[in-house]
């Protein structure tokens, strides 16, 4: 079995339908890629951080995967950022009974240091909602290579009208994978789930993209509306690998 995805729901009186969760060997927002742990509001977005929280100074390999992700200029206008982190092996790990297991695998791939960030938008063209965008360095080739066949089986075995909370009629396909990185997993997992505040039930379509580029591993991850955003999806993940073959340089 795979490294297990953990899930970020969103909740309230927002879409209940899970963004993939990428744990070390997963593409798609997650503690591998750094997903914060606190809980969406009422409208399903995250809390901000609050104002006047003291950072640290980035490292340098925090300064390379930031310019990896997503940038606001990459997205639709509309946007705003609503959270990212960083996660070290250890945060990936957690204090789990198969903490010492996975701990173990992503020290055998030479997984270094993820980085995850969500953009959400209230009214955005087109009827995209969210977005989350994530990358994990490795220190070879072989190693992200490892980690993104795991993701790939974990996303294929994972039974999504069981994690999709509130959404029936839970559809999963897989796209055609865009010729622009070194591999991708391109899902759209489609169905219907209460929307908007207060909640109604309504068409939502997810699409899932995972890919990898030399020894990076990324995700794209968008929620959007009944509208099909798949050109929109596309630019994105061009966008993504773009940046990061920028950042290996």
């Amino acid at each position: 079995m795979g490294i297990m995805m953990r899930g970020r729901l969103l909740a309230g009186a927002a879409l209940a339908v899970v963004l993939l969760a990428v744990a070390a060997a997963c593409g798609g927002g997650g503690k591998d890629e750094a997903t914060p742990t606190s809980s969406p509001g009422a409208t399903g977005i995250p809390a901000d951080t609050p104002a006047g929280t003291p950072t640290a100074t980035p490292s340098a390999v925090e300064q390379q995967l930031k310019g990896m992700v997503l940038q606001l200029g990459d997205l639709p206008a509309g946007f705003s950022v609503v959270q990212e982190s960083f996660a070290t092996n250890e945060d990936v790990a957690g204090d789990g009974q198969d903490a010492a297991e996975v701990l173990a695998r992503l020290t055998e791939w030479g997984r270094i240091l993820g980085h995850g960030v969500v953009f959400s938008s209230q009214a955005s063209e087109g009827g995209l909602l969210l977005v989350d965008s994530t990358v994990s360095l490795y220190q070879s080739d072989s190693g992200a290579a490892a980690s993104f066949a795991d993701a790939v089986t974990t996303a294929r075995a994972t039974d999504w009208q069981a994690t999709a909370g509130e959404a029936t009629d839970v559809h999963v396909d897989e796209v055609q994978p865009l010729d622009v990185a070194d591999e991708m997993l391109w899902l759209r997992i489609s169905g219907t789930a209460p929307i908007g505040d207060p909640p109604t039930q309504q068409p939502f379509i997810q699409d899932v993209v995972l890919f990898r580029v030399g020894r990076v591993r990324g995700s794209v991850s968008t929620i959007s509306e009944a509208t099909d955003v798949a050109v929109t999806v596309e630019n994105m993940v061009r966008a993504q690998v773009a940046n990061m073959a920028t950042g290996l340089q």
